[in-house]
């Protein structure tokens, strides 16, 4: 088995004219062999391979996205590493091992010597690597265009998705907090990280192991969780889901109904003939994007005897984004077929992941046989996918729908799943020191109920109990993160950072959107001053923004405003906001510094200095804010 080919180790461009045309052919004719090889046996078979790819962040010394990933990257020198979306993501391709014995222990010792690799370098430009699924620091300045990796391959996939949309990127995402933004470019993708556990199965397999896969998508989700904050955001248990099908949805809104599939999806239904059903149904449900050069027909290279790349076909199923992916290569001049999971967030440690990958293996392995060809009897398919959005949303705070009936997820994995995937494991030679360590593992986190995101909200609200700001306690958890997972405890086992070991971070006050309010009282010009008067007094305030309709801030309003208007008219009653605010303020960017920010508050000669980004309002910074920080040292 090789490893996944990445779409950024692939050469690619855009899909206009006499290369779609040409591009077509190659993949009409890529399916054709596909079929053909399927048909006549030549697809490996008898042989299960695992596999793996390690992505990660890459953060500074203050425990922010730090943007040295392509200088670290060059520094490396080691042919399993590869670059990423972002400036601060790097990935690591595993060697296939085969399906016997001590694969796990094989598999566990190269993924920590590669990171350790890694880390050795990072440390260099005193950078740290992380291992989760979402960098709880991320912050909207981050997601720049300039901050994409320098790879022309990753510009053209940005520009075409974006001409493919024909407008910008929608972001809503509802939890306990609420996400809604607009964004330019596909580089929300980046905040995404991501364990991805590759299994080779044998073609006549195929159908019921792809199955399979989907069915117990919900549950190993559920117990792997841990992508629960983006912005500042409580969202979901696993965010990733949500946040990768809207970073770069290319469908556009009309006025009809229109079954479209999203680029990043579960599925919609089961599979029934063969591997080459999902390539056909993934050129009928989605508009090519790109293309790449392809020297020849795959057909006449089967007629030469030689065993084809199929390069169209998988360089357009590298733009299409299933949780369960079907995946066709060649290793040792043997084409096969694998199944990569691609759900599984990266993180906590070392120890989380592959116990994920045990257990999901081990669970592959134990596929009922009365389940075989019969998929549609057993269960409703709208039910697994059901199970695999509740799991994301909730992680193990659902029930699901098994076979026809509702579990309790923790009483389902303890007490039905990790037994099936236990006595697999065994009946198929793993070494019982091999696998038994990574699947207690699962169980203690369940019973615990405490997976990474868990981790993450309970630090996050114990953080802010204590005092932290939003800013401090997301700065806590990561710096926490990084700690605890050196020590190398499995993430059940962490403890929730205390809010004093904050004074341990440098530089964590720099800019002003690290101590800003985004939670604003404002008004509007046409707002009548008994109005603005109100939500001063009520929200103890003494100034407040004023804004237009579009959301640009033009001035602010102050109680010395009030003052003088009551001095001067003798009824105020319907005396209107426009006609007594101030016209001419300061204001400062999220990026700025504190230091300008506290010179900006001296030139506005108020209590409160607006916060604008793109001409629109994001926070407001104060004078009681500045005391705050000062008093904080």
């Amino acid at each position: 088995m090789t490893k996944h080919r990445h779409m950024g180790d692939q050469q690619i461009s855009h899909l206009t004219g006499k290369d779609k045309k040409e591009f077509l052919r190659y993949l009409l004719d890529d399916i054709a062999a596909l079929e053909h090889m399927e048909k006549e046996g030549m697809i490996e078979a008898g042989i299960t391979r695992i596999g793996a790819e390690q992505e990660f962040c890459l953060v500074g010394a203050d425990y922010r996205p730090s943007l040295n990933g392509p200088e670290i990257l060059g520094s490396i020198k080691d042919k399993h590493y590869t670059a990423e979306l972002a400036k601060w993501n790097l990935e690591i391709n595993l060697d296939p091992q085969p399906f016997k014995g001590k694969c796990f222990s094989a598999m566990h010792t190269q993924l920590k010597e590669l990171l350790e690799l890694g880390k050795e370098q990072a440390l260099k430009s005193d950078d740290k690597i992380i291992l989760t699924g979402i960098l709880p620091t991320i912050r909207k300045s981050e997601l720049d265009f300039d901050n994409m990796t320098p790879n022309p391959r990753y510009r053209v996939l940005d520009q075409t998705m974006k001409e493919q949309r024909g407008e910008d990127f929608n972001l809503y995402i509802e939890g306990v907090d609420e996400l809604s933004l607009k964004h330019d470019s596909i580089l929300f993708e980046a905040c995404n990280t991501s364990f991805q556990i590759h299994l080779q199965i044998s073609p006549e397999e195929f159908v019921d192991r792809y199955n399979w896969a989907q069915v117990i998508s919900g549950p190993v989700l559920a117990g792997c969780v841990n992508s629960p904050i983006l912005l500042g955001k409580e969202l979901w248990s696993e965010t990733r889901i949500a946040l990768f099908r809207q970073s770069i949805d290319v469908r556009n809104t009309g006025n009809y109904i229109r079954e479209r599939q999203p680029r990043v999806a579960f599925g919609h239904k089961w599979l029934e003939h063969n591997a080459a059903e999902i390539f056909k149904e993934d050129i009928s449900q989605y508009n090519l994007i790109v293309s790449g050069q392809i020297e020849e027909s795959a057909l006449d290279v089967l007629d030469r005897g030689e065993i084809p790349e199929l390069r169209a076909m998988n360089l357009h199923n590298g733009t299409i984004y299933k949780w369960n992916r079907a995946c066709y290569g060649i290793g040792g001049g043997k084409p096969h077929l694998r199944i990569e999971n691609r759900y599984v967030p990266s993180g906590p440690t070392t120890i989380d992941e592959m116990a994920a990958t045990v257990f999901w293996t081990g669970l592959m392995m134990a596929m009922p046989d009365n389940c075989r060809g019969t998929w549609h009897r057993r269960m409703f398919f709208q039910d697994v996918r059901s199970n695999f959005l509740k799991a994301a949303r909730n992680g193990l705070g659902n029930e699901f729908r098994w076979f026809g009936r509702s579990v309790d997820g923790p009483r389902l994995i303890n007490d039905v799943l990790l037994p099936m995937a236990e006595e697999s494991l065994y009946d198929h030679g793993i070494e019982e020191e091999d696998y038994l360590p990574y699947l207690k593992v699962i169980e203690a986190r369940v019973a615990k109920k405490q997976t990474g995101s868990d981790w993450i909200i309970n630090s996050l609200r114990h953080a802010r109990r204590e005092g932290a700001s939003v800013n401090e306690a997301l700065l806590l958890v990561t710096q926490s993160m990084h700690k605890q997972a050196d020590e190398g405890a499995p993430v059940h086992e962490w403890s929730v950072p205390e809010y004093k070991e904050l004074v341990h971070i440098p530089g964590k006050y720099q800019r002003v959107d690290s101590i800003m309010s985004t939670d604003m009282i404002t008004v509007r010009e046409d707002d009548l001053m008994s109005l603005a008067e109100r939500l001063l007094d009520w929200n103890d305030h003494d100034t407040l923004p004023v804004e237009n309709l579009r959301g640009q801030v033009i001035g602010l309003i102050c109680l010395d405003d009030i003052k003088e208007m009551k001095d001067s008219v003798n009824d105020p009653t319907w005396s209107l906001v426009k006609d007594w605010m101030q016209r001419d303020i300061t204001t400062v960017g999220p990026e700025s510094s504190i230091d300008h920010a506290k010179k900006a508050l001296v030139l506005n000669k108020s209590l409160c200095l607006p916060v604008v980004k793109d001409s629109r309002l994001v926070g407001v910074l104060t004078k009681s804010d500045i005391r705050i920080l000062e008093e904080k040292g």
